[in-house]
């Protein structure tokens, strides 16, 4: 079947003449604005041409035409801006790369991050089939490596293919990046975070053009491939000498600040005009806007100038919708403080600028380069939809113009914030402020708290410099700002206002100039502590809570991130054996009350009980939270440095994801255990353990069960034998004189085991007394929608074995194959979308089991997961009923 674009491109071969957009639309039935979204695409792969005028005209090249190729009077190379000035050299050398006989060089790009890398390896694959040097259907695969960093096993497995079972999660035989770029260009990007084993296994295919996937014994595969890398950092610090060696093309590509100002000039034009083009509208510029784009330091290069514009531009379109003002217009005060600094470079280079931007003009106009200005936004996911989704939302809810600007700067500022977050790097506080403005900081600062008897952070003695190095220039310039309310701030902070002035007569001595009465008012305003506590709010990051079991599993970990960091954020919670898990919920809660999260929570655990509480936190205090679960030092690590960036709650939860090979826990609940064993241990190894073993071994089957009897002298050994053991062994349980809680292995005391009823509860641990064959028998019949009932059954069987440990309870007799029973009906019920049953005074039983549901929910994704199905709140409440009201609970000691 073929795919809207394919019909497009069908379409214009098959009418052998020329059609617009508006005609694709009508005779394919389709949005006009996707019809335009495609013929677009199919121009831009050269499959099509596109010809000017109003309205733009459509047609397929005839057989007799050749499409654009190497005779073109222009190259892909040559669309680039820069190709006859900072790019000249690059470009020669990528060209001589691709045409090297008799397949092209090997080449590695070099550039620091946002100088356009990406972009300049496609563009050498274009030059490639230009050059017919492959050919025109040649594929094109682009990876980044750092995506799968942290998991070399899962990086290999991409790039060079995997056998089904080459390892843990394997489940499948799947070809590699190397086999689909076959006759083609592979691009690796961040090529450093490829580890050493990966290049060699790379250079061993430069070398031969043969690979072998990860889990294949015999069998050489093949593949001719064009391989470019790119990386950011020195090759000689991250890639083996033996790996550069077969790389004979280096090409290294200018930072922005290199670039003359005329090529910034023309990637401010195109990346405007694109903006234009999507919002199917004139954007025009104020002149100081322009020119502070011209010239302000964007430390991540190329990608941070487009970044920058596109949010000025977001800004303009919602003054535009809010109808502040009736065209987009982007003014200087739209743009970040660090861009609006590019004006303070304006005397640099004034004959460029003057002969760049027009002296008589004010406002510039980028054009819609489309061929229609009057239809709507097209479907586009991003910051203009956002706003106009939200404006259409507040205008029918008859919200006035001030009351439309004010709620939409809240979302858009956030939007902001975390999409600046995202930048690779900042603009460092020493590139904005200059040396005198900082001494002079800390001079007034130091000032300030000695007269006052308070604190001030380097977040205020920041936001303070800032202010003080715009109130020079505006000094200098005799530009007179007033305080609106001059009087009532000599009132209200009258000790501030004493220290401002002394403080304007330090400033005054040293830069010899008149501080303004007006300007004392707002020095006053950097010294008072609201002002301070406001800084502090609207610096809020999101908060990243360690939860642990164990004494000190969770703090250990945050001070080691803490110390590699160098930062003292994030908050470590031990939840020792001995607490309960109510306790230890409560104990959270009034730890997240303390802190009074803005930006939401981060909720970081191991396992158990306290994976739950993030829902349970945003029910009671109705705040954000995320939570993952299995938590490592290294994804403490990604949240503690991502939160202190500023970043949000999702874009941080979604980066600790990434580190997990499989996101939930699916692939390790239908892994099935081989042999299992019980073990007994005191002091010697005799005495309680073989009394334990007396008391025991009558009820166990050891047919199907080894009893081991191992000595307790030290806690570390024995733990490490446990671990041993686990190799072999699925241990049911541990029974012994000494307590020993270890990876949700359940422990038995001799108390325990020789008390009233508690043999009874042992027996149901180790023993397997229900007859799972004839269950799974008994539905090969029955479940339709269901490929494997075996599979299910014991895939729901450790899902009912997880809740028991979990819930910290053990079901009586029978009770779960009954509820096995009832979930794979439940399964194909939903799979044939069966309607949903209520179940009884549901928000009383939710508050009832507030802990044991959100468990139960938890569990459950992983059957939403494995069997694309959405298990219902009242089905939750049913299994929790089930499990709660059928148990027998363990004894504490």
């Amino acid at each position: 079947m073929l795919s809207r674009r394919d019909e497009v491109f069908k379409l214009l071969n098959s009418v052998n003449g020329k059609l617009t957009a508006n005609d694709v639309a009508e005779k394919l039935q389709m949005d006009r604005a996707n019809a335009s979204r495609y013929l677009n695409e199919l121009f831009k792969e050269e499959q099509i041409e596109k010809l000017p005028g109003k309205p733009v005209l459509y047609r397929a090249f005839t057989k007799e035409e050749a499409r654009p190729g190497i005779g073109s009077t222009q190259t892909a190379f040559d669309r680039l801006i820069g190709s006859s000035q900072s790019l000249k050299v690059s470009i020669q050398q990528a060209k001589a790369a691709i045409l090297y006989p008799p397949n092209g060089l090997h080449t590695l790009i070099l550039g620091k991050t946002g100088t356009g890398k990406s972009l300049f390896a496609e563009c050498m694959y274009k030059f490639a089939r230009e050059a017919e040097m492959v050919s025109k259907n040649a594929p094109f695969v682009s990876f980044n490596c750092a995506d799968y960093a942290q998991n070399p096993q899962l990086l290999f497995g991409h790039i060079f293919g995997v056998i089904k079972g080459a390892y843990t999660g394997a489940e499948q035989t799947r070809e590699g990046l190397l086999a689909k770029a076959d006759g083609g260009i592979l691009f690796l990007d961040e090529i450093h975070r490829l580890p050493p084993e990966g290049q060699e296994m790379l250079f061993t295919f430069i070398d031969k053009g043969e690979y072998r996937p990860l889990g294949e014994s015999q069998a050489v595969h093949t593949a001719e491939v064009q391989i470019i890398g790119a990386t950011t950092e020195s090759p000689d610090n991250f890639l083996l000498e033996t790996f550069t060696r077969r790389i004979p093309m280096t090409i290294t590509l200018p930072p922005l600040a290199e670039r003359q100002l005329e090529e910034r000039y023309q990637l401010i034009e195109f990346f405007l005009s694109q903006e234009a083009t999507r919002l199917h509208q004139t954007i025009r510029v104020h002149r100081q806007a322009l020119m502070a784009f011209l010239l302000y330091h964007a430390s991540a290069n190329v990608g941070q100038l487009q970044r920058d514009l596109k949010l000025a531009c977001a800004k303009a379109f919602l003054h535009y919708k809010t109808k502040a003002t009736n065209y987009i217009l982007i003014e200087q005060d739209d743009l970040p403080i660090y861009v609006q600094k590019g004006l303070l470079h304006l005397k640099d280079e004034p004959e460029k600028m003057n002969r760049l931007i027009d002296v008589n003009k004010t406002i510039f106009k980028f054009y819609d380069t489309s061929e229609a200005n009057d239809i709507a936004i097209e479907d586009v996911d991003d910051v203009y939809q956002a706003i106009q989704t939200k404006a259409d939302q507040l205008m029918k809810e008859g919200k006035d113009q001030s009351e439309l600007e004010e709620a939409l700067y809240m979302d858009v500022d956030q939007y902001f914030h975390e999409y600046m977050g995202q930048l690779p790097t900042q603009q460092s506080a020493k590139e904005i402020i200059s040396p005198e403005i900082w001494q002079l900081t800390d001079q007034v600062y130091a000032l300030a708290e000695q007269r006052l008897e308070r604190k001030y952070n380097e977040k205020m003695r920041f936001a303070f410099a800032l202010h003080l190095q715009s109130t020079i220039e505006r000094i200098r310039e005799q530009k007179h700002i007033v305080h609106p309310d001059l009087n009532n701030v000599r009132k209200k902070y009258s000790k501030e206002f004493q220290a401002a002035i002394d403080i304007s007569a330090l400033l005054e001595q040293s830069l010899s100039i008149e501080i303004p009465f007006d300007e004392i008012g707002f020095l006053t305003m950097f010294l008072t502590e609201e002002v301070v506590e406001s800084i502090f709010t609207q610096e809020a990051l999101v908060e990243v809570i360690v939860m642990m079991h164990g004494r000190s599993t969770a703090t250990s970990m945050v001070e080691t991130v803490q110390e590699l960091l160098n930062i003292e954020s994030g908050t470590a919670m031990d939840m020792p054996l001995s607490v309960e898990v109510k306790a230890m919920y409560e104990k959270v809660k009034a730890k997240v009350q303390q802190l009074n999260p803005t930006k939401g929570v981060l909720i970081l655990s191991d396992m158990g009980s306290l994976t739950s509480f993030g829902n349970m936190l945003t029910e009671e205090l109705g705040i954000r939270t995320k939570t993952v679960s299995m938590a490592s030092t290294p994804v403490v690590l990604e949240a503690i440095r991502k939160a202190s960036l500023g970043r949000g709650l999702e874009d941080i939860y979604q980066s600790c994801q990434q580190l997990f090979e499989n996101k939930h826990k699916a692939q390790i609940l239908r892994t099935k255990p081989t042999k299992n064993a019980v073990i007994f241990t005191c002091f010697t190894g005799e005495g309680v353990a073989e009394q334990l073993r007396s008391r025991v071994a009558p009820v166990i089957d050891e047919s199907k069960v080894e009893i081991i009897v191992l000595q307790f002298l030290h806690k570390e050994a024995f733990r490490e034998r446990i671990d041993q053991l686990m190799e072999e062994y699925n241990i049911l349980a541990i029974m012994g004189s000494v307590e020993f809680q270890y990876r949700e292995i359940p422990f038995f005391s001799a108390l325990e085991v020789f008390s009233e009823g508690g043999l009874d509860i042992v027996k149901r641990i180790i023993n397997d007394e229900v007859p799972y064959e004839q269950l799974i028998s008994s539905l090969e019949g029955n479940l339709k929608e269901v490929e494997s009932p075996e599979q299910l059954v014991y895939f729901l069987r450790k899902i009912i074995s997880e809740l028991q440990i979990q819930m910290n309870l053990v079901l009586e007799p029978g009770v779960d194959i009954g509820i096995i029973l009832h979930l794979a009906f439940l399964v194909e019920r939903m799979k044939l979308g069966g309607v949903d049953r209520e179940f009884p005074n549901i928000d009383d039983f939710t508050k009832q089991h507030m802990i044991e549901m959100q468990i139960t929910q938890q569990m459950m994704e992983n059957v939403n997961l494995e069997y694309n199905i959405i298990v219902p709140e009242s089905e939750i409440a049913y299994l929790t009923q089930m499990m709660t009201a059928n148990k027998i609970i363990i004894k504490e000691n």
